[in-house]
């Protein structure tokens, strides 16, 4: 075999001897398996390397679109717990500190609970991932529960 896979030696591979390039010798048929499976050895090993600088940057770029959305959203959400602790200071010129704590954090339950509500509802009518075809309903086959035809 070889002694170095990406070698400078000018020589055609000859099974246990080398001859050299400028040589008109007829492989044999052992030969030339030998260097077909070597040749399917090195494309399997250069897919794997493929692979992995594949995966290497799937992964590098999905972190940098996440440090992109997540750091931001650490500011905003920094600024939020201020801009309501403004709400309640101001509240509470007009009511108690307890009451304006109350009114601003249940108008933050109710909105989360109308969020959650909202993709709830929209959960089973989202468009499914990879393309993939939704699954035939009433509302997309204009069928009735009956199999009728409103």
């Amino acid at each position: 075999m070889r002694t170095s896979e990406h070698g400078t030696d000018a020589s055609v591979y000859r099974g246990s001897e080398r001859a050299p390039v400028g040589a008109h010798a007829e492989p044999s048929a052992t030969d030339a398996v030998e260097r077909v499976i070597d040749a399917g050895q090195r494309l399997v090993t250069e897919r794997i390397e493929l692979a992995k600088l594949d995966v290497q940057d799937a992964v590098s770029e999905k972190v940098s679109q996440t440090t992109k959305v997540f750091v931001p959203a650490l500011f905003a959400f920094g600024g939020w717990w201020i801009l309501m602790a403004a709400v309640v200071m101001v509240l509470s010129t007009y009511v108690v500190l307890p009451a304006s704590l109350a009114i601003v954090g249940g108008a933050h339950v109710l909105r989360g609970g109308a969020m959650a509500a909202a993709a709830l509802q929209r959960g089973g009518r989202a468009a499914p991932r990879n393309g993939a075809p939704r699954a035939a309903t009433a509302h997309t086959t204009g069928t009735t529960a009956t199999g009728a035809r409103p």
